[in-house]
């Protein structure tokens, strides 16, 4: 034992020895334990300060956050309420990153079809209201001549006048008959109830079908209608394309029947036929009086009359036929001149 603690203390005097060679001793050594304990403590010091500052800044950026998300839900609030009172004015679009801003793109793509929709129903509601007024007028016209008419015939007229109202009492009869008859079908064209079939139609027997229904017509004022056409410099004098038949002669007959109409008295109307690779065509064309330029682009709009009109004229015929047409995915197009005549074009596309 004695020999271990003799052995201990020549460690601890070589140790000290040691370190006195260095310029420690004992006084040295625990000044600098001191200073360490001291560098510890304001390490700490700082180490806690500095986590609280950042412990701060970071709460304050959270804050700044959650303060720019709530603003931006906010303005998505407000949106919807701009948007459920009908207003659709706002630009709510965002390029920015993120949930919300996506959001907000989304919500605005909803919005843009809303509007779409609204003005939709809006032009519709504004074009039914312009509708049933024009319908109302078309029809006042022969309410009021059979009324007329009516009266006349209780006066009991001579035999001869008396047929002669009867006559213009059935004119007026077929034309609210038609009238409401061409109503019909425009409201089931335009609900797309209607299905049209698929079938093989000639062009020839189409055009005589409807030529048949104006013969009379076309016979008090002498018109000489042509039917044929050149493909190629051949004669082509029928053609076979796919469609509705009856809705296609409904179609052609209100076309040649406008063509009748404003054909002068010894006139001439021609009918050809096209086939390309893009489309069959039917191509109607009269010497009449032609179309004022300014009338052209409202020539296919319901009960509009040009000023060339006649006046049992109901601005209908033209319409119904157009439509038909592009619910079989095809066109008509329109090409005329004051004094030169009118060409009509229907095309079937492939």
């Amino acid at each position: 034992m004695e020999q271990i603690n003799k052995a201990d203390s020549e460690s601890v005097e070589a140790g000290q020895a040691l370190l006195k060679k260095y310029g420690y001793n004992s006084n040295n050594i625990l000044f600098d334990i001191e200073s360490i304990k001291e560098t510890l403590s304001f390490n700490t010091g700082l180490s806690i300060l500095f986590s609280g500052i950042i412990c701060i800044i970071l709460i304050f950026i959270f804050h700044l956050f959650l303060r720019n998300q709530y603003r931006r839900i906010n303005e998505v609030t407000n949106y919807a309420k701009q948007v459920q009172a009908q207003d659709y004015s706002l630009d709510i679009r965002d390029n920015s990153e993120g949930d919300i801003s996506m959001l907000k793109n989304e919500i605005y793509k909803i919005t843009t079809m809303l509007r779409e929709q609204a003005e939709s129903l809006k032009k519709d509601k504004l074009g039914l209201s312009n509708s049933i007024a024009d319908i109302s007028h078309q029809l006042k016209t022969p309410l009021t001549s059979l009324f007329v008419l009516n009266d006349l015939l209780a006066s009991n007229p001579d035999p001869d006048t008396k047929q002669e109202f009867l006559q213009r009492i059935d004119s007026q009869l077929e034309r609210m008959q038609w009238l409401v008859s061409s109503l019909l079908k425009l409201s089931k064209l335009d609900a797309g109830t209607v299905e049209m079939k698929k079938e093989a139609i000639s062009a020839r027997t189409l055009t005589e079908r409807a030529l048949e229904s104006l013969k009379v017509q076309i016979d008090q004022k002498d018109i000489e209608v042509l039917i044929g056409s050149e493909s190629d410099g051949k004669p082509a004098l029928d053609m076979d394309f796919t469609g509705d038949f009856n809705w296609t002669l409904e179609a052609v007959t209100n076309i040649l029947k406008n063509c009748v109409e404003h054909t002068p008295t010894g006139g001439q109307i021609n009918i050809s036929f096209e086939n390309n690779p893009i489309y069959h065509a039917i191509i109607i064309s009269d010497n009449g009086v032609g179309i004022d330029k300014e009338d052209l682009p409202h020539i296919f709009q319901r009960f509009y009359k040009g000023k060339n009109a006649s006046d049992d004229s109901i601005g209908i015929g033209l319409a119904m036929a157009k439509a038909i047409v592009n619910e079989q995915n095809g066109d008509i197009t329109i090409k005329s001149e004051p004094g030169q005549g009118t060409t009509f074009t229907i095309q079937f596309f492939k």
